[in-house]
């Protein structure tokens, strides 16, 4: 994003110039369609974002945002929520048209840059939300010491700003050939090499190695919270199933972190591109879903909700009719 002050300008940027072709003819010599994909990932897109609407706003009841995981799960969600709309809904819009970046280098070099910022800074905090996990089933004193009261925002604000220094990285840009971000906008095939983004990869993979090692204690912990779960309160119950969704998410940001960067640094299989953006939506659309299926206090308020708001569109519905009958007599 730096290079944009630099410069004056994405397209001056000279590993970035578009100039050699009109936006339609890189699109036509180096771009592909992609109307079913795209089409599907823009449903995906609008499903998992409409349900994280009503999510965050029961995260922020006030309940459960007093607890250190909602304000830390708070937080990705609306990160997941960002990130969604560049890596399904615009993609995909992008995908249809068989666009490439120099079809729209300016939106596309911006939002790639968001994405990136966003993406590591996910990261960044879901490892926070790890490590919350592991203190609260632990250490609870410590948990309390780290994260009690405003101190969880502090620590938040740290994963923000990781994240907004990767703004300042190479970004990843669109291809619809492939139908993925690479770092590579594919304008000068000899300067492949020159757009690497190591501090990207060192993020993935220190992420990976950090993640795999809280693991170990992980695996024990959780062992005796399932033996106590069968003889001792609910609350127990509900610590494992948060605990579930932490691993959940965190492995599958394990595995997308790592073919990303793969994916980045060496040719592979379109099969292997494919899987590796999958698993990238995946990461940022899966929260829902495990929220409303795996946590107990989410999933019954999202249904009260739901249920709640038939009723209103009820009443109106049965409110309108009689109104039209008054004025008819």
């Amino acid at each position: 994003m730096d290079d944009i002050i630099i410069y004056g300008g994405v397209e001056n940027i000279p590993l970035y110039n578009c100039s050699a072709r009109t936006p339609s003819q890189w699109s036509l010599e180096t771009g592909e369609k992609q109307p079913i994909t795209g089409h599907l990932q823009i449903i995906y897109g609008v499903i998992v974002n409409l349900l994280y609407i009503p999510i965050t706003k029961i995260m922020l009841d006030k309940e459960h945002f007093k607890l250190p995981c909602f304000k830390i799960m708070f937080q990705l969600a609306i990160t997941d929520f960002f990130v969604i709309l560049i890596n399904s809904v615009l993609t995909g819009i992008l995908g249809i048209q068989g666009a490439v970046f120099c079809t729209y280098p300016n939106l596309i070099y911006i939002t790639g840059s968001i994405a990136m910022s966003l993406w590591c800074s996910s990261c960044f905090t879901s490892l926070i939300l790890v490590c919350n996990r592991l203190l609260v089933m632990s250490k609870p004193h410590i948990e309390i010491m780290i994260f009690e009261g405003n101190k969880t925002f502090v620590i938040l604000g740290l994963s923000i700003i990781y994240g907004l220094y990767f703004m300042f990285t190479t970004p990843h840009v669109y291809n619809s050939k492939h139908h993925a971000w690479f770092f590579d906008p594919m304008i000068f095939p000899e300067k492949a090499n020159e757009y690497d983004n190591v501090f990207h990869t060192f993020n993935n993979f220190s992420i990976v190695v950090m993640t795999c090692i809280l693991y170990i204690p992980f695996y024990s912990i959780v062992r005796n919270n399932l033996k106590e779960v069968t003889t001792q309160s609910r609350f127990h119950n509900t610590k494992i199933q948060v605990f579930i969704q932490s691993i959940l998410i965190c492995v599958a940001s394990q595995i997308a972190a790592v073919i990303y960067v793969i994916m980045n640094l060496t040719p592979v299989s379109p099969g292997v591109i494919i899987f590796g953006h999958f698993l990238w939506q995946f990461v940022h659309g899966a929260p829902v879903f495990i929220y409303i299926v795996l946590n107990d206090m989410i999933r019954k308020r999202f249904f009260e909700m739901m249920t709640c708001n038939k009723k209103n569109s009820v009443a109106v519905v049965v409110s309108l009719n009689n109104h039209s009958t008054i004025v008819q007599h």
